[in-house]
């Protein structure tokens, strides 16, 4: 049997009361959570499936274009490397051969500054400089030609070349020069400093090559303007060669030895009155009864003088001309330029003695190059109204005779006797 009244009325006021309350909310919270979860996961998964973002896309961009601009940095600086080790190979080793340069000089050694030389490329370079400019056909150490002479027969001081030296010749005008007037030379110096500068540095280009190097400066007493080797290669080459030589000076070093104007008046001779007699200056050269003195009366007999100088480069020009070579313009300006009296006098009484031994000998060859040694350098002093160069030099005719008397030999005595030392 259901219960009683009051069970009865219990159900009745639950039945029309508020609902039951339940124990917590935590569940539902967690619910939602888990569902806001679910949303952004398939919210990435939906924007990943789609594509990278426009701010993804503009940083990949500029990464690559800062490795691009790395890498072609990197590409300009190796090219720039390459470039600068291929120009700077030739001038270390121009730098390098410079020193076989000099030291070829300095030894007079001649085959081995003749090796060093491209004559073709040297040749070659000649020619385009007068096909750029004819101007430079009146250079000797350029163009083959001639010395220019006047209506009178004197030679002007100007140099008429015709065509740029071929090789061969190049080479035997040039190696001639430097033997006459580089070879012995006082003081012969590399100015190195001036090598090693950036100025020394030069490019030519020849034949549509071009070649880079350094210019060897050389220099010596009373050289005037240096004289340049321009040692050279190929970029990036270390077979440097000799490519030109350049001196300021040889037209008018030239002149002196190949278009050299003879003297009106020379030496102890007056210009003034040509026919005064140094020896009798007080003599009328008009009166008949006082005739003039024949200057070879009085001419002292043969005796060495036992001379010797002690300055190098007046030995050097004493034993050049013992060893049977002849004395180069470089030896006769190494002489001329010494500034001791005394010394100057040893060395031309130790020419002398040479001379004596070589007219006791008869040796034709050593008494021209002995006696022209003595004219080359001391002609000044000769009085050109006593004597002339034939009278004291021993020279050959064109049939090859030689005068056989002392005559010559006692002219430089007397000469070296009244040498002044003051």
């Amino acid at each position: 049997m259901a219960g009683g009244p009051q069970q009865q009325m219990q159900d009745q006021q639950q039945g029309y009361g508020p609902p039951p309350k339940s124990g917590s909310n935590a569940g539902l919270f967690v619910g939602i959570g888990v569902g806001v979860v679910v949303l952004i996961l398939i919210i990435v998964a939906v924007v990943a499936s789609g594509g990278p973002t426009p701010q993804d896309v503009q940083m990949e961009k500029q990464k690559q274009a800062a490795d691009e601009r790395k890498e072609r940095a990197e590409k300009l600086a190796e090219e720039t490397r390459k470039e600068n080790e291929a120009i700077q190979k030739p001038i270390d080793a121009s730098l390098e051969q410079a020193t076989a340069v000099f030291a070829a000089l300095q030894n007079e050694d001649a085959a081995t500054l003749e090796a060093l030389f491209d004559w073709n490329l040297y040749a070659e370079y000649n020619k385009s400089l007068v096909n750029e400019n004819a101007d430079h056909l009146n250079s000797p150490l350029v163009a083959q030609g001639e010395w220019e002479k006047d209506s009178s027969g004197k030679y002007t001081g100007k140099f008429m070349g015709q065509a740029a030296h071929t090789p061969d010749s190049l080479k035997q005008r040039v190696m001639g020069y430097i033997k006459e007037f580089m070879f012995g030379a006082e003081g012969l110096e590399w100015e190195r400093a001036k090598t090693e500068h950036e100025d020394g540095g030069f490019t030519l280009t020849i034949g549509g090559t071009k070649y880079l190097g350094k210019k060897v400066f050389i220099t010596y007493k009373g050289a005037g303007k240096s004289k340049t080797f321009s040692l050279g290669a190929p970029k990036g080459s270390d077979q440097v060669r000799l490519l030109h030589y350049h001196d300021g000076s040889s037209i008018k070093n030239l002149q002196t030895t190949e278009a050299k104007n003879p003297k009106g008046t020379a030496g102890q001779g007056d210009p003034r009155n040509p026919d005064r007699d140094p020896r009798n200056p007080d003599r009328d050269p008009e009166d008949p009864d006082n005739p003039p003195e024949d200057p070879d009366a009085s001419l002292p007999e043969i005796a060495k003088t036992g001379s010797m100088p002690n300055e190098p480069a007046l030995v050097n020009a004493v034993k050049d001309l013992e060893r049977g070579d002849s004395l180069n313009q470089a030896r006769v300006r190494a002489v001329k330029a010494e500034p001791s009296k005394p010394e100057k006098k040893a060395a031309m009484g130790a020419m002398i003695d040479l001379l004596i031994d070589a007219q006791a000998s008869n040796d034709r060859t050593m008494k021209l190059r002995v006696s022209s040694a003595l004219w080359d350098i001391w002609n000044p002093f000769v009085p050109s109204n006593l004597w002339s160069k034939s009278d004291m030099v021993y020279e050959l005719d064109n049939f090859g005779t030689q005068s056989s008397l002392d005559t010559p030999v006692r002219r430089w005595l007397d000469i070296y006797n009244n040498y002044p030392l003051d």
